[in-house]
């Protein structure tokens, strides 16, 4: 019915403004962080990543709702601002690259959580292994070549 589509629609822009109020937030949490420190900022390019990722059903709606290139832009307009690098690295391999021998390995990924490298016995938190890997990247890329 016509109220029904109102009221989706009135949902609609209520989550909108939550993810934006959300993303500005974040934004400038991070900005700020980056230029208190005298640190750059390296983000995965997260383009096409719903067709590349599966998730479960109960968490679609959260995997399909959130919005990494308005992030992104907030990120990367307010860091232009205060003068803040951002560098934007190629995710592939990032959770299961280890960041001491290099070994790339599928296997390396213990878990969801948990990092375990086959050739070197290094072990991690996986999500501070890929942070580690996503900062090398940026450094590379960074360097004048």
């Amino acid at each position: 019915s016509r109220s029904a589509k109102r009221h989706l629609q009135r949902l609609r822009r209520r989550e909108a403004r939550f993810r934006r109020h959300h993303n500005h937030v974040l934004s400038k949490r991070l900005v700020k962080k980056a230029k208190d420190t005298g640190r750059g900022l390296a983000l995965e390019d997260l383009k096409g990543i719903r067709q590349r990722t599966t998730v479960r059903k109960s968490d679609r709606a959260k995997h399909s709702g959130w919005s990494f290139h308005q992030l992104r832009q907030f990120i990367a307009y307010k860091a232009l601002i205060a003068g803040v690098p951002v560098v934007i690295v190629d995710p592939r391999h990032t959770s299961r690259t280890c960041p001491a021998c290099g070994s790339v390995d599928k296997a390396n990924r213990v878990s969801q959580s948990e990092f375990r490298c086959g050739a070197c016995g290094h072990t991690a938190n996986a999500d501070v292994n890929a942070a580690i890997n996503i900062a090398a990247r940026a450094v590379c890329h960074a360097c004048p070549s």
